[in-house]
């Protein structure tokens, strides 16, 4: 069970730091600068090309987890949150096709306008229902009895702690992947680069700018309303650690800024969101829905498969881990490879 549990919360993270750069990406786009918007989605596609190809391969695996291993909370969360998980779906499916008839159309015309306007707008749109999805949860308005549409398919997500914790990862994703541009902006020379550095730089700044108000409210959000998700936060020691740690390394970051060290920021951006996770992750095991209020109470443990189940999950877990991981590296590798030559 542990190695399953691992497994799931590794693959989770590998998709935050990976497919998060990619929705980043696009949000970004929706706020380009009125100069070199060319050179921007350029640069886009030089950056996020390595990325995109392979980010979803941990979702899938995140998602065969659960499905196997997890079915009840498999169930119970597809079932009650099926509204905005459809939304998330159709905005993968958007962004992924604008992203590839973008990235590979031979033919280069206004059509391109259109790829990139689809590409921006339906990363933001999809960012901000993963946000409400797990807003939902952390909530954990799930009832046991269904009684009507409303409470058990609307409310669990129609509410304010949902639509802002949407809103903030939004705003967190777009913060980190202007880290990542920063340093990838670095490669272009001339006036080409100082600009995008700059406005990157001012995206960045953006951000968190916008980030950190949310985050404060989101916490008094849960305080007041008594959400145990968030109340947890101030009688878990390792969570407040690894919040504060986060903080701290805005500090760092603007030091790297401010010696011109780019090349550092995309490994402090990493470390800030792999922190925030880590965090929230330790916060909330071993349940995924605890509501005092409603008397729900689901966790990985309870909701586990057969024994038998588990087992033979764990055989596949190591040999698919075998197999996937050393082409996974190596794929990353070539297509960086590539990147750069181009």
């Amino acid at each position: 069970m542990t190695f399953v549990l691992a497994v799931l919360f590794i693959s989770l993270w590998l998709y935050l730091i990976f497919a998060g750069a990619d929705f980043g990406a696009g949000i970004l786009e929706i706020f380009k600068g009125k100069k070199f918007q060319r050179e921007q989605e350029a640069l886009v596609n030089k950056a996020m090309g390595p990325v995109w190809e392979a980010n979803h391969i941990w979702l899938i695996l995140a998602l065969v987890i659960l499905f196997v291993g997890f079915p009840k909370l498999f169930k119970e969360v597809c079932i009650v949150l099926h509204i905005p998980i459809t939304a998330i779906l159709i905005g993968i499916v958007f962004r992924g096709s604008a992203f590839t008839f973008r990235h590979y159309d031979a033919i280069k015309d206004k059509s391109q306008n259109w790829y990139s306007g689809f590409f921006a707008w339906s990363s933001l749109w999809t960012t901000f229902w993963i946000g409400v999805s797990v807003g939902a949860i952390m909530e954990g308005h799930f009832y046991v009895e269904k009684v009507d549409f409303f409470q058990t398919y609307i409310r669990p997500w129609l509410s304010g702690f949902p639509i802002l914790v949407g809103f903030f990862l939004c705003t967190l994703l777009s913060y980190i992947t202007a880290t990542f541009m920063v340093a990838e902006a670095s490669s272009k020379e001339g006036e080409v680069r100082d600009y995008l550095k700059d406005l990157y730089k001012r995206r960045a700044q953006y951000s968190i700018g916008v980030a950190i108000p949310i985050g404060a409210v989101i916490i008094s959000y849960g305080y007041f309303y008594n959400i145990y998700s968030l109340n947890e936060f101030f009688n878990n020691t390792f969570t407040l650690i690894c919040l504060g740690l986060s903080s701290i390394l805005l500090l760092l970051q603007y030091v790297v800024i401010k010696k011109n060290q780019l090349h550092f920021l995309k490994y402090i951006g990493v470390t800030q969101l792999s922190l925030i996770f880590l965090g929230v992750a330790y916060n909330q095991f071993p349940f995924l829905i605890h509501n005092e209020q409603t008397h729900y109470f689901l966790s990985f443990y309870r909701s586990a498969a057969p024994d038998a189940v588990i087992d033979q999950l764990v055989i596949a877990l190591i040999i698919v881990t075998v197999i996937i991981f050393p082409p996974y590296i190596y794929l990353m590798k070539i297509f960086k490879e590539e990147t750069i030559k181009a």
